[in-house]
């Protein structure tokens, strides 16, 4: 119940902050109205109480605003009863086949970043032991995001709360040198040394595959990954 008013609010947040009508945005319709009717009850003499609930109002409504888009419009809740014992082989995707999915958090190309929301993506792992996401922010442009088995840190099912019902979700949380502070790659190789560039960053990406069968062969397929890496290395 709770998850599901918390989903629907993120949505609505979402939609007000983002569609206009007319050049104006949904979003001052909300919180412009407060605002005028506490000024025009302070210069009337309302009572004190309503004022005080006007201010409310609007602390209230902006606050809900700033930390909705804070949370990007959406929150993870981990599945604590879910784990994987021993990985399923036949699960395991062969490299380069992209699966469909949708993708949030933030994504990147050397020049600039953004934080997407359940954007139309593919997923892919490279014979040379990448994982790539690929999201499309707007239709044919798209961003990415790369892990290894050596810069992940951890992977975790999960719902995405966005909309009506809980939205079934990896989140995969991985350190990465990719994006808009990584762009001197000119330099990297001429000098041979990445000394100079800013150590890598704690991301986490959200993964919700279109189906039950998908999500379990990405799964799988990371983690099994994970593994093999963890056993070359012992």
């Amino acid at each position: 119940m709770v998850y599901r008013y918390l989903g629907r609010a993120y949505s609505i947040t979402h939609s007000l902050a983002t569609r206009t009508i007319l050049g104006l945005r949904l979003v001052n319709l909300v919180r412009w109205p407060p605002v005028l009717l506490f000024l025009y009850g302070w210069l009337t003499g309302w009572p004190i109480g309503v004022q005080a609930g006007l201010i409310l109002l609007i602390g209230w409504t902006n606050y809900s605003f700033w930390q909705a888009k804070r949370d990007n419009y959406t929150r993870f809740i981990v599945n604590k009863d879910f784990t994987i014992v021993t990985v399923d082989e036949t699960r395991l995707l062969p490299p380069n086949k992209r699966i469909a999915a949708r993708a949030t958090g933030l994504f990147s190309v050397s020049g600039r970043e953004s934080n997407l929301l359940l954007r139309p993506a593919a997923y892919w792992y490279v014979p040379l032991g990448e994982h790539v996401v690929m999201a499309e922010e707007k239709p044919g442009k798209f961003l990415y995001q790369f892990f290894s088995a050596q810069s992940l840190q951890n992977i975790q099912n999960g719902w995405l709360l966005f909309g009506s019902e809980p939205i079934d979700t990896l989140a995969i949380t991985f350190l990465a040198r990719w994006g808009p502070d990584y762009t001197r790659f000119g330099q990297v190789y001429e000098d041979g040394s990445d000394a100079d560039l800013p150590p890598p960053r704690r991301v986490t990406i959200y993964i919700c595959p279109l189906d039950k069968e998908t999500g379990e062969a990405i799964r799988h397929t990371i983690v099994a990954d994970a593994r093999r890496a963890r056993q070359n290395i012992g």
